[in-house]
């Protein structure tokens, strides 16, 4: 019941929908303008970079406070689960409240800031070598998009290097599937050189 009712808090923790809600604050419904993204670089397309800044560290946030407080809460009461996989589980359900977002008729955003979260709340150090990855990508292509997919898949072998469990490895594949997934229409922009880059 403990392990239970920690999911349904960092899943519900995760799906609060910031971007909607900095947009509405500025008389703007985000999914109906840019990429229709309730994410952070959507809010900072359509609404400014400081609004889109506070979107992305807030979404951030949502990952980190699971695995860092969260889990430490519930570890103290002993829900019977072993700290290390109880930190990913809950990682995990906080991605996908942001993804499949109950608020949001399921869906949600793509999950990137509150991955970013996640690890930087797991071990900063896979958190930070994800960071350089999007960094990187983002740096030499311009996409945005390509960036957080690149990041994706690199985390799961960043948590591997690391020598992490594998169950914190197991997570971070099925997160990074999640937001491949949730990539598919820019993965198809991408494809057809539609897809906008950064400044453009």
């Amino acid at each position: 019941m403990i392990l239970l009712s920690a999911l349904c808090l960092a899943y519900l923790l995760g799906s609060i929908p910031t971007g909607l809600l900095v947009g509405r604050l500025k008389g703007v419904d985000v999914r109906q303008q840019g990429s229709g993204n309730v994410g952070a670089t959507n809010v900072a397309r359509v609404v400014g970079k400081l609004p889109g800044l506070f979107v992305l560290v807030v979404d951030m946030a949502k990952g980190w406070i699971p695995v860092t407080l969260l889990a430490s809460k519930v570890a103290a009461l002993d829900a019977g689960v072993p700290v290390d996989t109880l930190r990913i589980v809950l990682g995990v359900a906080a991605v996908a409240g942001h993804i499949w977002n109950p608020f949001l008729q399921f869906q949600g955003g793509k999950g990137v800031a509150t991955a970013l979260g996640v690890l930087l709340g797991l071990d900063w150090r896979i958190g930070a070598s994800t960071t350089v990855v999007w960094g990187t990508v983002a740096f030499f292509t311009r996409y945005v998009s390509m960036a957080s997919i690149s990041a994706a898949m690199a985390a799961p072998f960043l948590i591997l290097l690391f020598g992490k469990p594998t169950s914190w490895i197991m997570g971070g594949i099925g997160v990074a599937l999640s937001i491949i997934w949730r990539h598919r229409p820019n993965i198809l922009r991408l494809l057809h050189r539609e897809e906008h880059r950064i400044g453009s």
